[in-house]
């Protein structure tokens, strides 16, 4: 139970020139009777030693300072549990710690020492501020407390933790530790020093994997520590971020894992503060520093040694001299000595300045002041009230059990000395028995499909691995298959968009993966399609895994911006599609046909064979991108291709392995298969049977006859074909081996991080790793280059034969060596390669000339034909005669169309880049063309750049511009001359034969982008604040805020904001903040002039004259005094049943809040009721202190706004406005009234705001939601400012003198000022922003007596 007099303000308060109070009161919050040793009972006994060596002295002139111990023990047992939320523990903390403080009976502190860990001194925080009391903290060193916007009722003369994170990191660097294992808790103290060191240590290239466990019993600790060093690679370095009690835990459970002497420990301070027999050996940590030869500790230790200490109450009992080991340890002793002289130094200064000991806002000035020597080094406060400089000591503790300090390290210079230590090595614990790996193959397809086989390779391997004793010795390697047979089998179907399909197939994978990563897998071999890795990457790279493809060789893998976790034995297909077009060239080919998927896989391999062909002179006639899976539209595709005698024969295959299939067949119905030449991509030649004869196709390469490869073949000839099917192809395919050589890479890669102590779950290491090998595998010699692609990449030139599939040519690096017949140089491609039918390597047919037997027949062909032409050419006249007739076009605004230009050309959709507008379409120069054209809307171009030019404009037709291109960027070929293209169906379009789907589908994602790029940078203008951002022209400011007014009302209603792929918001808030920067210094510039302005020293340290200072509101808008906000019994009925039915809103920062559109409606309403009258009272205060001749200078528009907005006080009318229509007038309307002021005349602004909207009073009381702050429901009660405005003066001085002329009012006023806050202090702007804050209580009587009383809100 609380006492009365915790509650509220403290009756009789001291004044400002009051006597000096003969005792002065502190109370300390320790831990003093848990047990006779414990660290907090000597840190209280420290500190009653201060309290007694200042009376001694007679310190404070007359006034004795006495330490009410409260002893904290009850809170210190208790421990959170899943009975009990965290918000609720929170109060039993709070509650308990209040009781503690009751329990000694103290009249009233001056000040608090304590309590001891961070998340106590979080629970207390709520009661600190409702009581405006100072609390000095000692050993709570969270970086939480340095921030003073949420914690200012703090000050601490220990370190903060972000210098203990710093201090950590910087010493495992200088032992030379490149990994560890963190050990933390969830705890505050834990939460924050973690995040620190995690921060540093990623700097410094330190890798650490973090546990963040629970250690309430010794046994679930263990088997977390066991579980960690099962892991193979578990570094011996362990970092223990947490308290001393959760660090006993820990060395227990070490030992009895025998695990205690084989690892290093580093501790924090907390753990530090154990005793030496308490700590391990290989120990080194830090401990808060502290001058063992100040005269401070002399002094304390003097007067210690004379007697124990005696508690100020005599149940505590006495605490004798602490042994030589215990002062090493409890470094918390020498800071609790300081605290309380640092409190006495500022009492001392406050007296002398005739200050209240109570007033908690000059008791933080004081503290900024002081400066001693004290018993832990010199002692001073930054501006946060924490110690300008953190000091620590480094401990160390030697197997034999030797306790010595052996270097000190500071904020402001790192180490000063470190001695060498014999540490054990960094590297792993090595006990591990077993790593696992994971396969994504498809094994439950067809009989024989490839992947299955693939699999049979990789496991093949794994048996290898295990048989070799020099590879990850006494490890057994296990894998784990993914079964993507499922995914294979996904059709589109129709039924599905590609974007709907291919997030169909993303999420089957990213389930495959999740299940692997649950079994302990960090690395994967496969997916065997380039598309499914791209789908599955993200996956992977959230879950911390790695994959190793066989046979994803798409060149966008190769992209590590986007890829990083990927890496490949097989080569990409940007080499496979220089590798198609040199063969062509070497067999002097000069035209082709192209045919491929629409995939990934194929439009990459088509792109770079289009590159190198054009490099080569090699003419594609025609590109066609098919949707498979049709074979009657297949067969008329070939049908259409094969017709036309004017077409090569060559048709080159970039494909996969069934589409091929379904080629060939059409081929072979329309009869062509023999007078075809097909050139194939390495997937086509993959096809176990069905490739046509003479047939030709690239192959990946791979050295069958070396030592690696004859084992792998042993092996696998001895093993169960229904239990490993694939022996028969392993000469014939490569991915086999390449599946064996990326199993192998993964075991390798693991071998050498295990034996360099780096863990297998750090990724980037992995990815490291692999990028550094180089190894003899079944396929000869692997190593990768810098994008994780295969160094040594070859392919064969395979023939189609009578009875086998024969490499005949092998090309590597761009050269073309023959295998077969190598001495017949000469006539080489007509002895060595099979063609498909008689006319060899032949591939351009002679159309057949007409009869020419036929004479008379030929001249009526030609007679009719002359007769249509001439018929054709009069229609012709007549149509372009109709065509050239002048078109009348409506006048437009010449900046508009200039605009219009500007977009065109930034976007490149002129009419060169082959875009036409509709107002171009239907004119005469390009209505015959307009059907190879793209056509815009030229009503989407007009209102895009009305929006750019800030005019009004029509949003439904941006949002359609944006779509309009969003849908272009989603066709996968462009407009040229030439060529035609069949896309899944025979029809016509054209398309440039030097560009592929996929490069053709970046151009347009491009130009979606542009659009982003433009919209972005047209708000960044629309946005910025001008040249003189802090100190704005009236003309400036207005012209600002109509640009902000059209950016909320109209930019924000764009659809193209909703787009994730463009991500807007995210890019407008770096261009933002680049404004805000400049917004930032200059007003820092104008706040450093006026500093040095009359007054500018008096307005950076004003502060309330009244006692207590009005800091805090006494009010809610729901109190009684108030009743802004009306709460029946209910309303809180209604939130138990919110509760009940699980009807609580989630902030984004994950706190849970209650429905309170009814109280935000209250609110909202009360301020528009009463804006008005607010607005009109301030105009009034102000005016009366108008100068006789000001009215006279008011600026006419100025002074027009005022009496159309702001009736005068003679207007008795009725005013009526519609506050959400007037909102935006509001904001830009300001009034100039010259008022006298004691310097003379100057002009005062008064800027009216709108009322603040229900939808920022919603977004606002989620702050005071957070269970920390213990505010009570309704937390819409604790909005201040619903009604607002800003009276702008010239200068400090006139701030102070308009501060007063509304804290002069009296009652009868109508407005009470009941708080203050001054944001020209440091202290009270951490943001940048200046102001002088006031908060008041605003009433207004209701001009009919018959309705009675009047309105409040506070404001």
């Amino acid at each position: 139970m609380r006492s009365e007099h915790f509650g509220g303000r403290f009756p009789g308060a001291v004044t400002a020139g009051a006597s000096v109070p003969s005792e002065i009161s502190i109370g300390g919050l320790f831990v003093v009777e848990w047990s006779s040793s414990y660290w907090e009972r000597y840190i209280a006994a420290a500190a009653q030693a201060a309290v007694e060596i200042i009376n001694e002295r007679n310190f404070l002139h007359g006034s004795r300072l006495k330490l009410y111990i409260a002893d904290m023990s009850i809170t210190r047992s208790m421990s959170p549990n899943v009975l009990i939320s965290p918000s609720s523990f929170n109060q039993l903390l709070e509650g308990s710690m209040v009781d503690a403080l009751d329990y000694t009976h103290a009249q009233k502190f001056a000040a608090l020492i304590g309590p001891g860990y961070s998340s106590e001194a979080v629970s207390l925080s709520p009661w600190l501020y409702q009581q405006d009391l100072l609390s000095v903290l000692v050993s709570a060193t969270s970086p939480v407390f340095s921030n003073r916007t949420r914690f200012p009722d703090y000050a601490r003369i220990c370190p903060p933790d972000s210098y203990q994170g710093w201090a950590i990191a910087d010493l495992m660097q200088s032992l030379k530790f490149k990994s560890c294992q963190i050990l933390s808790c969830a705890d505050v103290y834990c939460a924050g020093l973690t995040s620190v060191f995690v921060q540093h240590a990623k700097a410094k290239g330190i890798r650490f994997t973090q546990n963040v466990w629970s250690y309430v019993d010794q046994t679930s600790v263990a088997a977390n520590l066991q579980a960690i060093v099962a892991d193979c690679v578990a570094p011996n370095v362990f970092v223990l971020l947490m308290t001393d009690v959760q660090a006993k835990v820990v060395f227990a459970a070490a030992k009895q894992l025998n695990l205690l002497d084989r690892l290093v420990w580093i501790g924090s301070e907390g753990v530090s503060s154990l005793l030496p027999s308490e700590l391990p050996g290989n120990y080194i940590g830090l401990r808060m520093a502290w001058n063992e030869s100040s005269q401070s500790i002399s002094d304390l230790k003097t007067l210690w040694s004379r007697k124990p200490i005696q508690f100020s109450s005599a149940a505590y009992g006495n605490v004798s001299m602490p042994d030589q080991s215990m002062w090493r340890s409890y470094s918390y002793l020498p800071l609790a000595y300081d605290a309380v002289f640092a409190l006495a130094y500022a009492f001392q200064a406050m007296i002398e300045r005739n200050e209240s000991i109570y007033n908690t806002s000059a008791l933080e000035n004081a503290l900024l002041d002081v400066k001693f020597e004290g018993a832990s080094g010199y002692v001073s406060f930054a501006s946060n009230l924490g110690p300008k400089v953190g000091r620590y000591d480094v401990v160390y503790q030697s197997v034999a059990r030797n306790f010595s300090i052996v270097g000190k390290w500071s904020s402001a210079g790192g180490f000063s000395s470190l001695e060498n230590l014999n540490l054990a090595r960094d590297g792993a614990l090595g006990v591990c028995q077993g790593i696992v790996l994971g396969g994504m193959f498809v094994e439950n397809w067809n009989p024989g499909y490839k992947d299955e086989d693939a699999a049979s390779a990789a496991r093949i391997a794994t048996m290898m691995i295990n048989q070799d004793p020099t590879l990850l010795p006494g490890i057994t390697v296990s894998m784990v298959i993914g079964d993507t047979s499922a995914v294979r089998a996904i059709s589109q179907n129709g039924f599905l968009s590609a974007a709907q399909f291919n997030i169909v197939k993303q999420e089957a994978l990213a389930a495959i993966a999740e299940d692997l990563h649950s079994k302990g897998v960090t690395a994967v071999v496969g997916p065997g399609f380039s598309s499914e890795s791209i789908l599955v990457l993200p996956s992977l790279n959230s879950l911390g895994m790695v994959e190793v493809s066989f046979s994803a060789t798409s060149a966008d893998l190769s992209n590590k911006q986007l890829y990083p976790n990927f890496a490949r034995t097989c080569p990409p297909d940007d080499l496979q599609g220089r590798a198609i077009a040199d063969v062509l060239a070497h067999f002097k080919w000069t035209k082709c046909q192209l045919i491929g998927c629409v995939d990934v896989y194929c439009t990459g391999l088509a792109r770079t064979f289009l590159q190198r062909s054009k490099e080569l002179n090699i003419e594609v006639e025609q590109v066609h991108f098919w949707e498979f899976n049709n074979p009657s539209g297949t067969q008329a595709l070939i049908k259409t291709i094969y017709e036309n005698c004017s077409n090569s024969r060559l048709f080159v295959l970039a494909m996969h392995d069934h589409d091929a299939l379904e080629i060939f067949q059409a081929a072979d119905t329309i009869g062509a298969t023999g007078n075809i030449v097909w050139m194939g991509s390495e997937s086509v030649t993959s096809i176990s049977s069905g490739l046509p004869y003479g047939y030709l196709g690239m192959k990946i390469g791979f050295n069958h006859t070396n030592s690696h490869f004859n084992r792998l073949q042993t092996l696998w000839e001895s093993l169960s074909p229904s239990e490993y099917p694939g022996v028969d192809k392993l000469l014939t395919n490569p991915y086999l081996v390449l599946s064996y050589d990326a199993t192998f890479a993964i075991a390798r890669a693991f071998d050498a991080m295990i034996r360099n102590g780096v863990s297998i779950f750090n990724v980037s290491a992995v990815v490291e790793t692999i990028g550094a090998l180089t190894f003899e595998g079944a396929s000869g010699k692997v190593s990768f280059d810098k994008n994780l692609d295969p160094s040594y990449a070859k392919y064969d030139l395979v023939n189609q034969q009578a009875n086998a599939t024969v490499s005949i040519a092998r090309w590597e690096a761009g050269s073309i060596t023959h295998l077969v017949m190598l001495d017949q140089p000469t006539d080489w491609l007509d002895v060595a390669v099979t063609w498909p039918g008689p006319s060899g390597r032949d591939v351009m047919p002679v159309c057949k000339s007409a009869n020419q037997s036929s004479s008379q027949l030929l001249l009526k062909v030609l007679l009719s034909v002359c007769l249509s032409l001439l018929v054709v050419f009069a229609i012709a006249m007549l149509l372009w005669c109709y065509l050239c007739r002048p078109v009348r076009t409506e006048d437009e605004d010449g900046e508009v169309i200039k605009m219009i230009n500007k977009i065109r050309s930034e976007l490149k959709i002129t009419i060169k880049d082959g875009f036409l507008t509709s107002r171009e379409a239907n004119t005469r120069r390009y209505r015959l063309s307009k059907g190879r054209m793209k056509v815009i809307d030229y009503r989407f171009l007009v209102n895009t750049a009305r929006f750019a030019l800030m005019k009004e404009f029509e949003t439904k037709h941006v949002n359609g511009f944006c779509n309009w291109l969003r849908n272009q960027a989603s066709v996968s070929l462009p407009f040229a001359e030439s060529h035609r293209v069949l896309i899944g169906e025979v029809h016509s379009s054209f398309h440039d034969v030097n560009q592929a789907a996929g490069s053709f589908a970046t151009s347009q994602q491009e130009r979606y982008h542009r659009l982003g790029d433009f919209v972005i940078s047209t708000c960044e203008a629309m946005l910025s604040p001008g040249s003189s951002a802090c100190d704005p022209t009236i003309e400036e400011s207005d012209e600002f805020e109509a640009r902000f007014g059209y950016f909320l009302d109209k930019t924000t209603r764009i659809n193209l904001w909703n787009d994730e792929e463009l991500n807007l918001f995210a890019k407008l808030k770096v261009a933002i903040a680049k404004h805000m920067a400049l917004l930032g210094r200059d007003c820092q510039d104008r706040f450093d002039e006026m500093k040095k302005e009359e007054a500018g020293h008096v307005l950076t340290s004003f502060r309330d004259s009244q006692e207590p200072p009005r800091r805090f509101s006494p009010y809610k808008q729901s109190d009684a005094e108030v009743l802004a906000i009306r709460l029946h019994e209910e309303d809180s009925r209604d939130a138990s049943y919110q509760d009940e039915i699980k009807m609580i809103q989630i902030s984004p920062t994950g706190i849970r809040v209650h429905n309170e559109e009814v109280f935000v409606a209250q609110l909202h309403l009360r301020a528009k009721l009463m804006n008005h009258a607010f607005q009109k009272k301030v105009l009034q205060v102000v005016q009366s202190h108008e100068s006789p001749s000001g009215r006279e200078s008011l600026d006419k528009e100025s002074q027009g706004a005022s009496e159309e907005l702001i009736p005068s006080s003679s207007d008795h009318s009725t005013f009526c406005a519609d506050f959400e229509e007037y909102g935006n007038d509001l904001l830009q309307r300001k009034i100039s009234v010259d008022c006298q002021f004691e310097d003379g005349v100057r002009r005062v602004e008064i800027c009216f705001a709108p009322v603040k909207s229900k939808a920022r009073i919603s977004q606002k009381l989620l702050k005071y939601a957070d269970p920390q702050l213990q505010c009570v429901w309704p937390y819409s009660g604790y909005i201040l400012d619903p009604v607002r405005l800003s009276v702008i003066v010239d200068g400090p001085k006139k701030i102070l003198e308009v501060f007063k002329w509304f804290d002069s009012l009296d009652a009868s006023s109508g407005i009470s000022v009941f708080r203050v806050k001054n944001k020209f202090m440091s202290s009270e702007s951490e943001d940048g922003y200046r102001a002088l804050t006031i908060c008041v209580l605003f009433f207004h009587e209701l001009r009919d007596a018959n309705r009675g009383g009047g309105f409040k809100c506070m404001t």
